[in-house]
């Protein structure tokens, strides 16, 4: 499924692919999906545990939810499309979009809603 990256390796954030698992192989268009987010982020001796959190944001009628997966580790590399000059974020994000089941694919009004949601969400 297409997702939101924020890798400390790069300069801007990407939509990329993040397989999934799905929860019953024999109907994979209804069966709810589980992502692998592992397979997207770096460094997974020194930190192999990932985070995650649901956020909502409410635009009007529209209510938009996202299911966030982040690693943070003071050892990490610094991430320069998370950090601000008063705080520094160490490590890799990613941003899904949740369905009314389970993730879902992203369009391409998500990213732009991800994308202004990021800063917001590593400052608290």
């Amino acid at each position: 499924l297409k997702c939101r990256l924020y890798s400390s390796a790069w300069s801007r954030p990407r939509q990329v692919t993040m397989p999934t698992r799905c929860a019953d192989s024999s109907q994979t268009v209804t069966a709810d999906r589980f992502p692998i987010a592992e397979s997207l982020f770096q460094e997974p001796c020194l930190q192999p545990y990932i985070h995650n959190c649901e956020v909502t944001i409410v635009e009007g009628r529209h209510t938009y939810r996202f299911r966030v997966f982040f690693k943070r580790h003071c050892r990490l590399r610094p991430n320069p499309l998370l950090s601000r000059d008063d705080s520094e974020f160490r490590g890799d994000a990613v941003v899904m979009r949740v369905g009314t089941r389970s993730v879902v694919n992203m369009r391409p009004r998500d990213a732009a809603l991800a994308d202004y949601m990021m800063p917001w969400l590593v400052m608290s």
